[in-house]
Formats: C-alpha cells, sequence, structure tokens
C-alpha cells in the first residue's frame, strides 16, 4: 500500500537490533513499517491454516495461555518479525500478555475476531498499537485487506485517504451488558460484527454511527490501535464513566487482562449515550 506522505515523514525511530547481551547495528525505521511488517507475517502465516480444523486445535501460547492454534501462530508470526526486525522492545499481546523490554510498546491484538476467521466469517483483523515518543496506531482487515492508522497528532487514514466519521444512517455496534435496554432506543438498528477493532474503525469512517460494549470485557489489546485511529477522527472513545479506558493499568492483581466498558462515538452523540446509561 502507498502510505499517506504524513504517515511517510512521521516518527522515524532508531531501532536498536539487540539480544540480552549484544548490539548488532542500528537502522532508522518508521512505526507504519513495524506495523505493516506484522499484519503481513500474521497473514502470511494463517492464510494456510483458514478453513481448516487444525486452526481449532487447542494450544498453548508461549505465555502459558490455552488458546486456539491459528491465535498462537498469529502470536508466534508478530514475535518472530519483530525479534528479527526490532529487537528492543516492549510486546503487550493477547495471548502472552507482556513479553520483552524496552522504551518502544507494541500493543497487539493478532486475530481480532478470531472465531469469525474459524467459522469461514469475513470480518476480523490485525490490531497494532505503538507507544513511543508518539502513539501510532494500525488496524487491517484480513478478508479485504483494508488499512487504517493514524499517528496521535495526525489524520485517521484508510488506505492513505482521509476518513470522517459521520454516518448517515441510524445505525450502530453494540454489544449486550448492563444497561443495554437504556441504550437500545438510541438508535434504529445495532450490529455485533466480532472484532472490536474494525468496528471502531468502522465508526471512525461513518460506516456506524457508534461502538457500545457493555460487556466489561474489552482489553487494551482489542482497542488500542483503533482508540488512536477514532479519537483522531473526532470520536470520542471512553468507559462508561467518561473516563479513558486504558490509562491505568492493564492488568488485574492476577496478571489477566483488565476489561472495561467501550463508548465511541461523535461527541454530542456519546453524551446521550452517556446520559442514557446514568438514567435510574
Amino acid at each position: 500500500m502507498q502510505l499517506g506522505s504524513e504517515l511517510q515523514t512521521q516518527s522515524t525511530r532508531t531501532f536498536l537490533f539487540a539480544d540480552k547481551s549484544s548490539i548488532y547495528m542500528n537502522v532508522h525505521v518508521t512505526y507504519p513499517e513495524i506495523a505493516h511488517g506484522i499484519a503481513a507475517s500474521i497473514e502470511q502465516a494463517i492464510a494456510p491454516l483458514l478453513g481448516t480444523p487444525q486452526a481449532r486445535n487447542l494450544s498453548t501460547s508461549r505465555g502459558g495461555r490455552k488458546t486456539s492454534y491459528i491465535d498462537v501462530i498469529a502470536e508466534e508470526a508478530a514475535i518472530s518479525y519483530l525479534s528479527r526486525k526490532h529487537g528492543s522492545f516492549h510486546l503487550v499481546t493477547e495471548e502472552s500478555r507482556s513479553l520483552g523490554e524496552g522504551d518502544i510498546k507494541v500493543i497487539l491484538d493478532p486475530l481480532d475476531g478470531t472465531n469469525n476467521a474459524l467459522l469461514g466469517i469475513p470480518f476480523y483483523s490485525v490490531s497494532v498499537a505503538i507507544w513511543g515518543e508518539k502513539k501510532y496506531g494500525m488496524v487491517k482487515n484480513l478478508t479485504t485487506r483494508d488499512v487504517y492508522e493514524a499517528f496521535s497528532d495526525g489524520n485517521s487514514l484508510k488506505n492513505g485517504i482521509p476518513i470522517h466519521p459521520h454516518c448517515p444512517f441510524s445505525i450502530s455496534a453494540g454489544y449486550i451488558g448492563e444497561g443495554y435496554e437504556k441504550v437500545l432506543p438510541l438508535c434504529d438498528s445495532w450490529r455485533c460484527y466480532g472484532s472490536l477493532a474494525l468496528e471502531l474503525c468502522y465508526v471512525a469512517e461513518g460506516s456506524l454511527r457508534s461502538l457500545v460494549d457493555l460487556r466489561k470485557k474489552a482489553r487494551v489489546v482489542d482497542v488500542a490501535g483503533a482508540q488512536i485511529i477514532a479519537e483522531n477522527a473526532g470520536l470520542t472513545v471512553t468507559d462508561e464513566r467518561g473516563n479513558p479506558p486504558f490509562e491505568g493499568r492493564f492488568f488485574d492483581a492476577e496478571g489477566n487482562f483488565t476489561g472495561k466498558i467501550i463508548i465511541a462515538a461523535l461527541p454530542a452523540f456519546h453524551t446521550e449515550i452517556l446520559n442514557a446509561l446514568r438514567e435510574k
């Protein structure tokens, strides 16, 4: 994909190809190059598994979590790419939680929408956020190959073209949780697609009016990349109290990801949703 000139010029960074004992070389690399490289590695690794029984087999991530084989393969592809290309990093990832050390934090959901991928439903993605001296987010739809991306101080792009969150229809994405009956009347139609990262990008581009996930299950890996894209497109993204959802710890005392409520919409509609949830 041809990146927009804005992305080509921002945040070139010196990374160290390093293991625990030595530094091999310095190289200038951009955040988009890292994110696109991760996505390409994952896409290549999972392609032979799609539609096969093997993809569903129970496996164990390097962090010790039991999960599907396709999830493990996706995560290992990302780890392998980062280890080869950018040895000094701190990776926060769905299956193994926290790996590595470094001043650059990569927050990754290697396969957001695993059940969709396993069932042949064409709606799943790679979600990447990179936190360094700037923040950068990228979400790649692995079925259409559309790429959404943004720096925290730049425009939100889809395939290099700016996007804007002005949905002409009363359609939103929603996940049922406490208070859902208060929110339902606010839109004519509700959808549940199964990939929070992509759904948040759909709100950012104006294909959906809002995303309301009331399950208290959204994790930083699910939305970190898309949140940057959504907020730079003009959306407000918070929890049910109106606070940034992941300003504090990513993990609870047991080392598991904390689950949050996510509400994303243009400011006026976002306020309307919060007010509805607060009603007795």
